[in-house]
């Protein structure tokens, strides 16, 4: 069950959610070899407090070596923690980067990220692409910006992150919203929710 080397050992607990063995499996992982992904996933048990106490500054020099290897979920993590001025300084400008690195890899909470630290065009740029690759949490966000200009679109998105996630918070802004809306509004957004919703599923599959 636990055969392997250090890493795949380390990995399987975390994926297990096996949270103090794998703090400590993934601690000694480190020593054997230098991992991203390991000082990721080490930095988020750190962040959180999980399999033991919670140690922030810890938690931001693992996510910081794995951002600098280029590991997208760890720039997304160590910027979220510059942004936040968390055991480390705050530097807006430095968390930026590290967002706008990892959203050139397709990381969609990234994209969210930069949204919210952005003028409503670029927002509104952000979170479309974001949405577009599927990441569910970026649609009630997009869905927010539009509700007043654009509320049939707004909840086009609402649709489809449902759709795509089955998420409740968005399932109730979904039918807040459609009863301010005429029954062709309603069509109209369910259709083009279907439409988002199918073709973000037929992009995931030509990937797999």
């Amino acid at each position: 069950m636990f055969g392997g080397s250090s890493v795949d050992r380390a990995l399987a607990a975390f994926d297990q959610r096996q949270w103090k063995r794998a703090r400590r499996l993934l601690e000694e992982a480190l020593m054997d070899e230098e991992s991203a992904l390991v000082r990721y996933r080490l930095g988020v048990l750190y962040w959180r407090g999980l399999g033991g106490e919670a140690d922030k500054a810890a938690a931001v020099r693992n996510l910081s070596r794995a951002a600098e290897s280029g590991y997208p979920p760890a720039q997304t993590a160590y910027g979220i923690a510059l942004r936040s001025g968390v055991g480390i300084a705050k530097d807006n400008d430095a968390a930026r980067a590290q967002f706008r690195a990892a959203a050139g890899a397709s990381d969609g909470e990234a994209m969210v990220q930069l949204a919210t630290m952005s003028e409503p065009e670029d927002a509104r740029r952000w979170l479309t692409r974001a949405a577009e690759l599927g990441y569910a949490p970026a649609m009630p966000f997009l869905a927010d910006l539009l509700m007043r200009k654009e509320p049939i679109e707004a909840l086009a998105w609402l649709y489809a992150c449902v759709s795509l996630s089955g998420d409740h918070g968005a399932r109730e802004r979904a039918e807040a919203l459609a009863r301010e809306m005429t029954a062709r509004e309603i069509a109209a957004a369910q259709k083009a929710g279907r439409a988002y919703a199918k073709e973000i599923e037929r992009k995931a599959r030509g990937k797999a």
